[in-house]
């Protein structure tokens, strides 16, 4: 497991920021997980209660994405069908955007979360792909949205977010080092207490916390940690997102980084563009199509 979060780094990150808690539906859920007997009808009731959380996660569920043959027609018979467990990490991922996205149109915040799903999008069918377990394809899914979740923190606080990253970015500074001189925060460890909070598993905390500090994390002990960090970063690379983010024409981070990535997935660069048509076919844009 990669190392622990400095606490110092936590309160400096903190300074100025408000971490969203986790909604109380969440841990209505929860709560109905952990008795004896949960009550299926009850906890999809609960889901039912916001009908833009549980119209947006029936549409998830029957994106072409998820490659059910049958079409679920409601909360209830999604919680049967996939399990309760795979639909509260789903509930969970659409409430964050809902969260954080509410109220914010702007021209950013909408690439932000465009992005954020099509890498959650393109993670989850990869993981599939690579025949990795159910449970970590739907975890890569929760990765590709909750991976950013910090810059949106940021960004509701300083409007020029955009443009000062996008300078740093081009004269080669790293993420955090441009966002700790200009904010006195960092993204990865802000998106680090959202996941913590929101009840994401350790491994994603932390694949989370050090998703721009490749060498930390390719190094780490944790077979499951380097395969959602290698995923994650595939994912980020075939959508693009440095450049829907801040207009940049190469990724330092992959291209440095490339070859212990694609290690860790047993996959060869040669591959690439195979893996694009792959996605193309599940009707999913990539670097390679534009």
């Amino acid at each position: 497991m990669a190392q622990a979060i400095d606490m110092s780094a936590i309160e400096q990150a903190l300074n100025g920021f408000t971490i969203p808690p986790q909604p109380e539906i969440l841990q209505h859920i929860q709560q109905q997980l952990d008795a004896p007997q949960p009550n299926i009808k009850r906890i999809a009731a609960l889901i039912n209660l916001d009908i833009g959380i549980a119209g947006f996660t029936l549409k998830v569920v029957n994106s072409a994405f998820f490659g059910l043959r049958q079409k679920i027609t409601s909360v209830e018979h999604a919680c049967k069908f996939l399990g309760v467990n795979r639909v509260l990490k789903l509930v969970r991922s659409v409430l964050l955007r809902f969260t954080l996205a509410e109220g914010r149109d702007d021209k950013f915040s909408l690439k932000l979360w465009s992005s954020a799903l099509q890498t959650a999008n393109i993670a989850m069918t990869l993981a599939k792909h690579f025949n990795f377990a159910q449970a970590v394809q739907d975890d890569c899914y929760s990765l590709g949205l909750f991976h950013n979740a910090g810059i949106a923190l940021i960004h509701q606080q300083a409007p020029n977010y955009e443009q000062i990253m996008q300078q740093g970015l081009l004269a080669q500074y790293g993420y955090s080092e441009i966002e700790e001189q200009h904010f006195q925060t960092c993204h990865e460890v802000l998106g680090y207490l959202i996941a913590e909070s929101w009840g994401l598993t350790a491994e994603l905390c932390n694949v989370i916390a050090y998703h721009h500090s490749p060498a930390l994390m390719l190094e780490s002990d944790s077979d499951a940690e380097k395969q959602l960090f290698a995923l994650l970063k595939l994912a980020e690379h075939f959508s693009g997102e440095s450049r829907q983010l801040f207009e940049l024409s190469l990724d330092p981070e992959w291209e440095q980084h490339k070859s212990a990535i694609l290690e860790v997935l047993d996959i060869e660069p040669l591959q690439l563009p195979e893996l694009a048509e792959l996605l193309h076919r599940q009707q999913i844009s990539t670097i390679y199509s534009v």
